[in-house]
């Protein structure tokens, strides 16, 4: 069996999210949840707790200061941010592995993460719009795919399996050809495999090719991308290949000033949210 045929099995050798983590972001999913619940569920694994804690304290959700306790943190956060710093804990340390096949190092597909989730709230302030949470959490998690392709085809460290003679390729393109999927399917199908949410799984599905009718968090997430990737912001090897959607550019239709001040923000941005570095917790 070729490892095209085997790479989506392989989403369930894939490191499970923590158990309390899990069935918190599940339960976060409900219109109905009570704060209570979601203390109950989370204070059975105390050191998760406490990194979700001390991530709370980072100006990215706008408060200095880590709360007092979870029912602190719901309260100043709200349901919607909570779900944020519930993902970023959750996920943000399996992102900070390195992929050598990407020419990332470690921490650089988180850093990339970050820059892009911000993007996403300076691009709808550019627009005079709200930032959109659910835009936010669909770009920390967009490129979660690159690390099951990179799980399934690293069997060489020093394979490049996004190499090809094809300069006008893009990364998907080539990403298809060595896998049979590209890492923003791969993301979906790790989502999936996750039990996320619908509009999450599809935003980050379609992050790439965004269509009208696709959800507005994909041309966000997909904006967004494309911006930190032009400052070079986590390119790795993949990059100078990244193509943005004519539609997309169309549908949104930033003149180059604009697009300045964004990317400048959202460095401005990246920079005071260094202290949102994520640390491995126990599996």
């Amino acid at each position: 069996m070729s490892r095209k045929t085997l790479l989506p099995t392989r989403v369930f050798t894939m490191p499970a999210l923590p158990p309390a983590a899990a069935r918190t972001l599940q339960l976060l999913q409900h219109v109905r949840v009570e704060p209570v619940q979601i203390v109950r569920i989370m204070e059975s694994d105390p050191e998760w707790t406490a990194e979700v804690l001390r991530l709370a304290g980072s100006p990215v959700w706008g408060r200095t200061g880590a709360p007092a306790d979870l029912n602190d943190a719901i309260g100043v956060l709200g349901l919607r941010r909570f779900y944020q710093l519930v993902a970023v804990s959750a996920v943000g340390p399996l992102l900070k592995a390195p992929l050598s096949g990407y020419g990332l190092g470690e921490g650089e597909l988180w850093n990339h993460s970050l820059a892009v989730a911000i993007a996403t709230r300076e691009i709808l302030l550019e627009k005079g719009l709200k930032p959109c949470e659910e835009a936010f959490t669909a770009a920390l998690l967009h490129d979660v795919g690159k690390l099951l392709l990179g799980s399934a085809l690293e069997t060489d460290p020093d394979a490049d399996f996004l190499e090809s003679e094809d300069e006008a390729a893009t990364s998907e393109e080539v990403e298809h050809r060595a896998a049979g999927m590209d890492h923003a399917e791969a993301g979906g199908l790790l989502l999936e495999h996750w039990k996320m949410p619908y509009w999450l799984v599809t935003a980050v599905r379609s992050h790439h090719a965004p269509t009208e009718s696709s959800f507005l968090i994909a041309d966000l997430v997909h904006l967004a991308d494309a911006l930190c990737l032009s400052a070079g912001v986590g390119a790795g090897r993949d990059g100078l290949r990244h193509r943005v959607s004519p539609d997309v550019s169309q549908r949104w239709n930033f003149p180059k000033r604009s697009l300045e001040r964004i990317l400048g923000r959202t460095l401005d941005g990246l920079a005071d949210a260094r202290d949102l570095r994520v640390v491995g917790v126990r599996r």
